[in-house]
């Protein structure tokens, strides 16, 4: 077994950050290499992998397979990288609610880090819609590449992740500071890629976000997003599938395995 510190720093230095001050600077860096080099995704989950969330798991799964991951995953790594920092991360369970009175299951994970007196969010793991740079909990805005996000607190104790859309700002999901641990982690994670109605059972979902645009995929439609345009692609064959998620997403399957998602997609699609 490989020692954490030794994963850590090879990490490190796949994104360029050895050496640097554990400053502010460095936690926003980690956060933006990140989820442009690590798909978030659904693969393994589509797949019927076993997907446990030990660290060198992950570490295996995420880094040297590169077969991505969504948020017990990607935000589960990336907590054992600050843990073994000394940054001493917090972690929160949240509620996706997409702007919506609703009272969904806590599946959905974040981490939290006090820097300089501030606490700040910090999430790799939400997918194309998420923040790609720590988010203060101050309700301070922060401008991630275009994209406006905030934390507000609606009401005494809950808090909203929110991003502007069309002039409005929208909430993501919400959380509370409550006291949490891996098993609570363990439980959520089971739900979403095991249960029959978890969004990742049902969907294929993979994405990148970039300085210049953000790339996703979900089921048989794949999208590039910039500042200034929208491309729309379907894809019509595993061949096609297989050239995204590998040329384009940067996810590692073989072609038998885009035939089995092809074949599981377009079955699902109708097709």
């Amino acid at each position: 077994m490989k020692k954490r510190s030794d994963m850590v720093q090879t990490y490190l230095r796949s994104l360029g950050l050895t050496g640097r001050e554990l400053d502010f600077s460095f936690l926003n860096d980690v956060v933006v290499r990140h989820v442009g080099k690590f798909a978030f995704s659904s693969v393994g989950c589509q797949l019927g992998e076993d997907l446990p969330l030990d660290f060198e798991s992950l570490f295996q799964r995420i880094f040297i397979r590169r077969r991505g991951g969504y948020c017990f995953e990607q935000n589960g790594f990336l907590y054992e990288v600050l843990e073994e920092l000394g940054f001493s991360p917090k972690i929160y369970l949240a509620r996706v609610i997409y702007n919506q009175n609703i009272h969904p299951g806590l599946t959905h994970r974040i981490t939290m880090v006090e820097h300089k007196g501030q606490q700040y969010v910090l999430d790799v793991g939400f997918g194309p819609l998420g923040p790609g740079i720590p988010v203060p909990m101050s309700g301070i805005e922060s401008n991630d590449r275009g994209n406006v996000f905030r934390v507000a607190e609606t009401q005494p104790g809950e808090y909203h992740m929110q991003v502007m859309k069309d002039g409005e700002y929208f909430s993501l999901y919400r959380f509370e500071l409550s006291r949490y641990g891996q098993a609570d982690c363990e439980l959520g994670h089971f739900y979403s890629h095991r249960h029959p109605d978890a969004v990742f059972v049902n969907h294929l979902v993979v994405s990148v976000i970039h300085d210049s645009k953000t790339m996703s995929l979900r089921d048989l439609e794949y999208w590039i997003i910039s500042k200034t345009s929208t491309q729309n692609t379907k894809i019509n064959d595993s061949e096609h599938l297989y050239e995204i998620l590998v040329g384009e997403l940067g996810v590692q399957i073989t072609e038998d395995e885009s035939c089995q998602l092809y074949e599981k997609l377009s079955a699902r699609q109708g097709r």
